[in-house]
């Protein structure tokens, strides 16, 4: 069974390592995390060292890395931990939950973390260290560069283009050939209809509350 260390130290590195834990990906041995931002010594009885003692107490080669750093700073922080590693010589582990759908000719990179019911179909090239939450789809043809975030049901038509350092919130939509650039926020339920510059932030139409109205009144 491959061992593993969780880079990160948050919520999201911990439902990681449930992940692996119920899909029997490998054992995770310790989470690893910039020393300032060590608040305990274990989690759940895996211990948490320092990023600085990494290479001291598991060295490149014995272990593999799993990211476990969410989209903060839309995903700056993880981007750099991502780099530093692999300066270091170690290997980031794609998982991909046993429930998503990758269709055979997707190449991919290192340190993704893609969850249930996840599709990518045919043709689709993915980056490195990209986060995709459950039911999110990705379409034939797309190219999705690194540093990533698809929150739950976020949808891309076939032929996009994300750069790197993009968010796109839970059911968000790409139309088709669309190229969204360099840190790009689509909020939830917000469409992407036409090419975006780096930057950009898109939202959707404003949900609005009936005063005076309610629910039994409709069906």
């Amino acid at each position: 069974m491959k061992k593993l260390v969780i880079m990160g130290n948050s919520s999201y590195s911990e439902m990681m390592k449930s992940y692996i834990m119920l899909t029997g990906f490998g054992k995770v041995i310790a989470y690893a995390v910039d020393g300032e931002f060590i608040e305990k010594d274990e989690i759940g009885g895996t211990p948490v060292i320092s990023l600085e003692k990494l290479r001291d107490t598991y060295p490149a080669g014995e272990v593999s890395l799993i990211m476990g750093i969410g989209y903060a700073k839309m995903s700056e922080i993880r981007r750099k931990i991502f780099e530093k590693c692999k300066e270091w010589g170690y290997c980031f582990e794609n998982f991909v939950h046993p429930t998503a759908i990758i269709a055979e000719d997707v190449t991919m990179g290192e340190g993704n973390n893609i969850l249930e019911g996840v599709i990518v179909e045919v043709g689709s090239r993915i980056g490195n260290a990209n986060l995709f939450f459950g039911g999110s789809l990705v379409a034939h043809g797309a190219v999705i560069g690194d540093y990533n975030t698809f929150s739950v049901k976020a949808v891309t038509a076939g032929h996009v283009t994300v750069k790197n350092h993009c968010f796109l919130g839970a059911s968000s939509v790409v139309k088709d050939s669309v190229t969204l650039g360099n840190y790009v926020l689509l909020g939830a339920g917000a469409v992407g209809f036409k090419n975006l510059e780096p930057y950009s932030v898109v939202v959707p139409a404003n949900s609005k509350i009936l005063e005076g109205r309610k629910s039994i009144e409709f069906f």
